[in-house]
C-alpha cells in the first residue's frame, strides 16, 4: 500500500472512531476496557480516544509523514515487535500507527492492564483495509520470529529487556516523569491547563505532571481552586484509597504538607511522587531550576512552563501531543527508517 493510501486509511479510521463515539457503539468496548482496569475510567478513555481521533485528521497525518516521501516501496516489510505499557489508555498507540505508516508489520505484545482498546482499533483498521491484516498480529504468550523491538516498561521489565534484546535493534524507553515550572504569574487559564498536565489519567503515565518548582514564598492558593474541577476524583475508589493512604502516612510521620483536600501537594526531592501526591520544590533564581533540569535529564518527559525555558511546552499541552511528538522525544518513524536502510 503507497503511502497516501495508508493516509487515506487512516483518516477513514478516524472517522469511524469519531462516528463510534458519537453512535455510542463504542460505549461497550469502553466499559469493558474500563471494568478490566479501574484506573482506566471513562472519562480517561474517552479523552484517550479523543486525541486519537485529532491525530488521525488527514491534515496532520499528511504533516507527520512529510518528512518521509521515500517510504513508498523503500524495502521488504520486516516485523517489529511492540511490548506496550498499560499505566495509560492506548499508551502504545504512536507506536502502531508508527510501525504500520513506515510499512512494517507490527507484532504486539500487550499489557494486562491496557488489552481491550488497541485489539479493537486494530480490527476496525482491518475492516477498513483488509490489505492490513497481515501486517497486525498478537503475541500470546512469549514473542518470536521478529527483525526489532520496541519496549517500554519499568525500571525491572527494563533491564531485563535490554539484556534479553540486546542483539535486536531496539528502543527500550525509561521510567521517566514531567516537571512544571511556575513565576508565579500565571493567568487562572495557564493554572487550569497546568491542572490538566497534573490530573489527566490520575497523574499517571510519563507526561503526567508529577512535580512543580514554584519560586519561594509561592501562594499554592490559587492552583489550589484551579484544580477544582477534577475534584470528581474523589468518587474513583483507586484514587481515593492512594489519598487516604499517603494523607495518613504524612500525618502519622508529622511530615508537613499542603492539603488540596483530593490531593497533596509536597515539599520533596524525587520527581516522581504517587497517585494523588504532587511533589514540589523552590526556587531563588531560574538558574537553580535550568540546573536541576539539565542534571536530570534522563529522567524528564517534559517539562511544561509559561517561562521562556528551553524546550518548555506551554501549559495544558502535557498530555495533549501531536504525532510527532513521540513518547519520550525518541523520535520512532527515524528509527524505523534507519531501521529498514541497515536490514
Amino acid at each position: 500500500m503507497s503511502l497516501s493510501d495508508t493516509i487515506s486509511v487512516f483518516a477513514e479510521l478516524g472517522k469511524k472512531i469519531q462516528g463510534g463515539l458519537d453512535d455510542g457503539s463504542l460505549d461497550g468496548i469502553i466499559d469493558i476496557a474500563s471494568h478490566h482496569n479501574p484506573w482506566h475510567t471513562h472519562g480517561n478513555i474517552l479523552f484517550a480516544l479523543g486525541r486519537v481521533v485529532r491525530n488521525l485528521e488527514q491534515p496532520r497525518l499528511e504533516q507527520w509523514l512529510a518528512p518521509y516521501p521515500t517510504l513508498d516501496g523503500l524495502h521488504k516489510p520486516k516485523t517489529v515487535a511492540v511490548v506496550m505499557s498499560g499505566e495509560v489508555p492506548l499508551s502504545g498507540w504512536s507506536d502502531f500507527l508508527s510501525v504500520i505508516a513506515s510499512g512494517n508489520r507490527i507484532l504486539i505484545k500487550l499489557s494486562d492492564g491496557d488489552d481491550v482498546l488497541i485489539p479493537h482499533l486494530a480490527k476496525m483498521l482491518v475492516r477498513i483495509a483488509p490489505e492490513f491484516e497481515d501486517y497486525v498480529t498478537f503475541a500470546e504468550g512469549r514473542m518470536h520470529r521478529f527483525d526489532a523491538i520496541i519496549a517500554t516498561g519499568d525500571g525491572n521489565t527494563n533491564r531485563y529487556f535490554e539484556r534479553y534484546f540486546a542483539h535486536y535493534q531496539h528502543i527500550i524507553r525509561q521510567p521517566k516523569n514531567s516537571v512544571a515550572v511556575l513565576d508565579g504569574n500565571e493567568t487562572p487559564a495557564q493554572l487550569t491547563a497546568l491542572a490538566d498536565d497534573i490530573f489527566i489519567y490520575m497523574g499517571m503515565g510519563s507526561r503526567g505532571v508529577s512535580k512543580l518548582f514554584v519560586p519561594e514564598g509561592y501562594d499554592f492558593g490559587r492552583l489550589i481552586k484551579a484544580a477544582e474541577k477534577y475534584r470528581q476524583l474523589f468518587d474513583e475508589n483507586h484514587y481515593k484509597s492512594n489519598l487516604d493512604y499517603h494523607k495518613a502516612l504524612l500525618m502519622l510521620n508529622a511530615v508537613p504538607f499542603i492539603d488540596g483536600d483530593f490531593w497533596i501537594l509536597k515539599d520533596d526531592e524525587p520527581i516522581a511522587s504517587p497517585v494523588s501526591v504532587t511533589n514540589y520544590g523552590t526556587y531563588n533564581k531560574l538558574s537553580e531550576v535550568t540546573d536541576f533540569l539539565k542534571n536530570n535529564a534522563n529522567s524528564i518527559d517534559c517539562v511544561v512552563s509559561g517561562t521562556e525555558l528551553d524546550n518548555a511546552i506551554p501549559f495544558g499541552k502535557a498530555h495533549r501531543t501531536e504525532l510527532w511528538d513521540y513518547p519520550q522525544g525518541i523520535n520512532t518513524m527515524d528509527f524505523l527508517i534507519n531501521l529498514k536502510n541497515e536490514l
